[in-house]
């Protein structure tokens, strides 16, 4: 029986429309990061290394050459096998080998023919070779499954004082909420305690903004001598314009919350930010103010300021994190390899994450360009992390991609 057989237009058609190869690997393809090195096994406990790639009509899996010309004269060398799809209509796919990258000489050898016209072993090799592949590939679509079925609310925020019942907290802040559409805004008691938190001080101390420090002497005490704490969650957001209103309730409702003395201490646990006390009232109160004064751009930059971090710093970048909170993808900006990234640069980035924020909107000019962050990020949060961004990343300045 020939072992080919086995391998149709439709298999080759599932493994590339599972929701793991289309959010891991066809998402960055733009990129040029839509491919990996697997260290995977087979049914009988052999492992090999694979290197796989996809694109939207084919994947390849490419296994190390231990012998050829190009191996015996020292030159890295990989064989190739390619799972294409041709003709929807007529379901006709291909399968192709390539036998090798270089020649003896080093040179590219990157001819490809049917795999059907090769050896049985060759054959069965990439028959082998899709099944360690889909039996990865399936189990990491479960997991994402499980992930996403079982994901963070898309806020929280956490809040510290010396309150003995969460009643008076409760109702001030889920009326609040509800008057704005979002009953779904509310205590957490899972999660919320009536007793002190050891935790609290330093995460909060991790948490304080760095671009306009506001935590005093008092806030600190505040936060050591807490006795309860609390949690207030918005879960799944299906809507974009949705995220600003509830980043605005959640606003409002900390006010109220500040105003009756129910809360000593507050932070965004969705955005890793935390301001002291009269930071926030002062915020906020500045929200409310550039809503009765119909000023768009205000209540932005407000909101702005109230829920994104920046910057936080990855090698040699710079990025936000919050945004998702507003609707947005979080900021990237792209330094040299050889630039370092100093106080005055992360100045200047605080400066240019608010402009390009601002122009998102569309309140003031673009003063520099964007595009989408194409690749796979090797920073930020990821899917599951209470400050992922669903939204992706933005790179701002010339060196986007660079």
């Amino acid at each position: 029986m020939n072992p080919l057989s086995a391998i149709d237009y439709a298999r080759i058609q599932a493994l590339l429309e599972t929701d793991y190869v289309q959010e891991h690997y066809l998402r960055y393809e733009a990129g040029g990061d839509s491919y990996d090195w697997l260290e995977l096994e087979d049914g009988e406990g052999d492992s090999v290394e694979l290197y796989v790639e996809f694109l939207p009509d084919r994947f390849r899996i490419a296994v190390a050459n231990e012998s050829g010309p190009g191996p015996d004269n020292g030159f890295d060398d990989h064989r190739h096998f390619i799972f294409k799809l041709v003709d929807a209509e007529a379901q006709r796919h291909e399968l192709l080998f390539q036998p090798m990258e270089v020649d003896g000489e080093g040179a590219d050898c990157l001819d490809t023919f049917p795999l059907a016209e090769q050896a049985p072993a060759i054959q069965g090799s990439a028959v082998r070779y899709l099944g360690m592949l889909e039996a990865y590939i399936r189990a990491a679509d479960q997991r994402l499954a499980e992930l996403k079925a079982d994901l963070p609310p898309d806020i929280i925020l956490n809040v510290l004082g010396t309150f003995e019942r969460f009643d008076a907290l409760r109702e001030t802040f889920e009326s609040m909420t509800a008057s704005m559409g979002l009953e779904t805004f509310r205590l957490d008691e899972a999660f919320s305690e009536l007793e002190h938190d050891d935790r609290m001080p330093r995460s909060y101390r991790i948490c304080a903004d760095r671009t306009e420090p506001s935590m005093t002497e008092e806030d600190e005490a505040a936060i050591e001598t807490h006795t309860a704490t609390a949690y207030f969650v918005m879960p799944r957001i299906h809507h974009e314009r949705t995220r600003i209103v509830a980043a605005m309730a959640a606003a409002r409702a900390l006010g109220r919350l500040i105003e009756q003395g129910l809360v000593t201490a507050a932070k965004v646990e969705t955005a890793g930010l935390a301001h002291g006390l009269a930071r926030w009232k002062e915020l906020i109160d500045a929200l409310e103010a550039s809503v009765e004064a119909r000023d768009q751009r205000r209540m932005l930059l407000t909101l702005y300021r109230l829920f994104v971090r920046k910057p936080i710093g990855h090698e040699n970048l710079l990025y936000t994190c919050g945004m998702q909170h507003l609707g947005l993808p979080d900021f990237v900006i792209r330094f040299a390899e050889d630039e370092e990234v100093d106080l005055e640069a992360q100045e200047a980035a605080v400066a240019r994450f608010e402009q390009a924020f601002l122009a998102a909107f569309g309140v003031e000019p673009a003063a520099e360009p964007s595009s989408p962050y194409l690749a796979r990020p090797d920073f930020g949060y990821e899917l599951g992390d209470i400050r992922h961004n669903p939204f992706g990343y933005t790179c701002i300045g010339q060196s986007a991609q660079g």
